[in-house]
């Protein structure tokens, strides 16, 4: 059962962990942060150098981009050179659920600020520009914390290609930026989609029957394992179980865990541990490794 179960679970579970690291609190920071550098992960123009998809408050989301950055509208759209909240993303900010790939995009500040904070557009005024460019729910918006700060709406949908991060100058109104799915990297449109999978958005409840049927495939194996182990192991102890038979070199297997150990130090860290505590606690003269 064993076996079996590890025969078939191995590409789900494969699975599981590649669309599963990039959301980690520590790896999955440092991807994120590898991703963006060499342009892959956050869309072009998040950190300031180009202008993205913008469209000024009461027009419909579907009119093009250069429509939207008419100067016949009066409104003021993205630009290359709109200054960001210092040291502030969008992974700082109090929302629920951020697409990954804006989570490590500068939040924008508000450049309109008037004398009066009176003229600061009202969070029900956010909510009906928000409507007006196709948004009707399922958003979660961050309120300015500063006179410089800026209205944060980000859409989570179970569909990535759905997905919408907006900056709203907090006084004029203005879109600062507007990013969604098609200003994504290569490597930002694949995770979203592993993402979505991953906890059973994607295809409803056929991805959360998968997406279950896995999950208790692992849990099973763990168990499985644990039975194995207590059936063979040496009588009255709580060693591990003798070998069969004479175990085949295991150099390859050696180097790949080395190398994982190093992508994924706890992992490595891990692997010290039980090598450390194989050796001396229990007095095994081989490393697991070569078991």
């Amino acid at each position: 059962m064993h076996a079996a179960l590890g025969v078939w679970l191995a590409v789900g579970a494969l699975a599981f962990i590649v669309t599963g690291l990039p959301w980690t609190g520590s790896w999955g920071k440092h991807f994120k942060a590898l991703a963006t550098s060499v342009k892959l992960g956050a869309p072009p123009g998040s950190w300031g150098r180009l202008a993205l998809h913008s469209t000024p408050p009461g027009r419909p989301a579907e009119q093009p981009a250069q429509d939207a950055r008419a100067a016949a509208t009066g409104h003021r759209a993205a630009s290359s050179n709109t200054d960001s909240m210092p040291g502030m993303t969008m992974d700082d900010l109090p929302l629920q659920q951020v697409p990954w790939a804006v989570g490590a995009v500068p939040v924008p500040r508000s450049v309109d600020a008037p004398t009066a904070p009176t003229d600061a557009w009202s969070p029900e005024r956010i909510v009906a520009l928000t409507r007006s460019l196709g948004l009707s729910g399922g958003y979660d918006i961050a309120l300015p914390t500063s006179p410089a700060g800026v209205y944060a709406v980000s859409y989570f949908p179970p569909n990535p290609k759905e997905e919408r991060t907006l900056y709203v100058d907090q006084y004029s109104g203005a879109i600062l930026k507007d990013i969604g799915y098609r200003d994504y990297g290569a490597v930002s449109k694949a995770i979203s989609y592993g993402t979505s999978l991953h906890m059973g958005r994607y295809y409803g409840v056929a991805n959360q029957i998968a997406c279950t049927v896995i999950s208790l495939g692992l849990a099973a194996m763990a168990v499985t394992g644990c039975v194995m182990w207590w059936k063979r192991r040496p009588s009255g102890t709580l060693g591990a179980p003798s070998r069969e038979r004479a175990a085949p070199p295991m150099r390859s297997w050696k180097i790949a865990l080395l190398l994982l150990g190093m992508v994924f130090p706890l992992m490595g860290a891990t692997l010290v541990a039980v090598w450390l505590a194989d050796r001396f606690a229990f007095g095994r003269t081989t490393t697991p490794l070569a078991s």
